[in-house]
């Protein structure tokens, strides 16, 4: 039989009544009328659209209604259950969001960040120079390192910002930097042993080259110069090496400039031998011209007795003339004009001064020193005390 329709709007007048206690209830009633409660207002609206198409059938009884109500209802709370329950945890996380605070609001933490940076900052500031110098690649993971050092520590305050964890990250990010730091300075010390390496390659360099000079300028040294140059060459090779090689050196530049003075000390003095040894090699090759042995034409006497192939024996050595434009060339060239005590030099001590007048009046004629020295030789000044010959005149 069918409901009336008073008892009807009753009971959709506390269906509605319910419905809006239940969304009350559960703290959703600011949703009344959105999309956030959309799913139970629409079992409430069908619900009250079954009823209005039942009641005036024959078969529809109150109870029935009464039953399909009550089963509405218990659907509708527990959706609106599960709406305040996610409404509650979202306000939860926004509160713990804004309340969570951040290792600078904690004194423990705030000075942990701040002595970070500072050697952060000392660090860099120490290795700059090496640093500007590397790869952009290079440079880039450096930064990197020290930026994941302060990223550690935010990381570790979110996940424990007690005092107790914050001690325990002080020393990670210590151990953190000690390898940074470490890793900068085998990079420096590379680069430096790489800077003394060429520092002593270019000195092994100059001193080859001198070494070289000075083979060509040995017939101006006396013996005594010659043996003391390979000795302070051997010395300086020595000091070259042990810049290169020296652990010292890498750490004290004090040492490391101390070392490379001597070196360029000892240097100059080779280069002093040099330029003497030098200045007697050209006055030598002015007075005798080419430095290459002359080969002789004729034979010496035998006992200062005799000729041979027609050379006078008295003299030092047959040798043939080359004349040019009447003047003696000597062995190559006019040997210049030259003093007494320039001709006293080139004898041994004791030397006859006739010979050495003898000779230089025949210098001034134009005569080579050798061949002065023959000719006086032939004129019975001989070098020898008590050879005279002739008066000068």
């Amino acid at each position: 039989m069918a409901v009336n329709p008073d008892r009807v709007n009753q009971i959709l007048a506390d269906f509605q009544d319910r419905v809006s206690g239940i969304v009350r209830t559960s703290g959703l009633e600011h949703h009344s009328n959105t999309s956030n409660i959309a799913d139970i207002d629409s079992l409430k609206n069908q619900y009250m659209t079954t009823v209005m198409n039942a009641f005036t059938l024959p078969a529809t009884t109150e109870g029935e209604l009464l039953a399909e109500m009550d089963a509405t209802i218990v659907e509708i709370e527990r959706l609106a259950k599960g709406k305040a329950k996610m409404e509650a945890t979202q306000i939860a996380a926004i509160g713990a969001a804004v309340n969570k605070g951040s290792p600078a609001d904690s004194g423990v933490w705030n000075g942990l960040i701040g002595d970070t940076a500072h050697r952060i900052d000392k660090v860099t500031k120490m290795y700059a120079d090496q640093i500007n110098n590397m790869p952009k690649s290079l440079r880039a993971r450096i930064d990197d390192d020290f930026a994941g050092v302060l990223d550690a520590i935010n990381n570790a305050f979110n996940a424990d910002p007690s005092p107790g964890n914050a001690a325990s990250v002080k020393l990670q990010v210590q151990n953190s930097l000690d390898k940074i730091e470490k890793d900068l300075a085998e990079a420096s010390r590379a680069v430096l042993k790489a800077s003394i390496e060429h520092i002593a390659q270019t000195k092994m360099t100059e001193l080859q080259e001198k070494e070289l000079i000075l083979m060509s300028v040995e017939r101006g040294m006396t013996k005594g110069q010659r043996d003391a140059t390979k000795e302070l060459i051997k010395e300086i090779r020595a000091l070259i090496l042990e810049l290169g090689q020296s652990n010292f050196l890498v750490y004290d530049k004090i040492i490391r400039t101390q070392k490379i003075d001597v070196i360029n000390h000892k240097m100059s003095v080779l280069e002093t031998l040099r330029l003497n040894a030098s200045g007697v090699s050209q006055s030598l090759s002015g007075y005798f011209g080419n430095s290459t042995k002359r080969m002789r034409t004729g034979s010496g006497s035998i006992g200062g007795v005799g000729t041979t192939l027609g050379h006078n024996t008295s003299s030092i050595g047959g040798h043939q003339k080359n004349f040019r434009k009447g003047i003696p060339p000597g062995f190559r060239g006019f040997a210049g004009v030259m003093s007494e005590a320039d001709i006293a030099k080139k004898h041994p001590p004791g030397t006859s001064p006739a010979h050495i007048k003898r000779m230089k009046y025949h210098m001034d004629k134009g005569m080579s020193y050798e061949d002065a020295h023959n000719k006086a030789n032939a004129e019975g000044y001989t070098p020898n005390l008590g050879g005279g010959g002739r008066h000068f005149r």
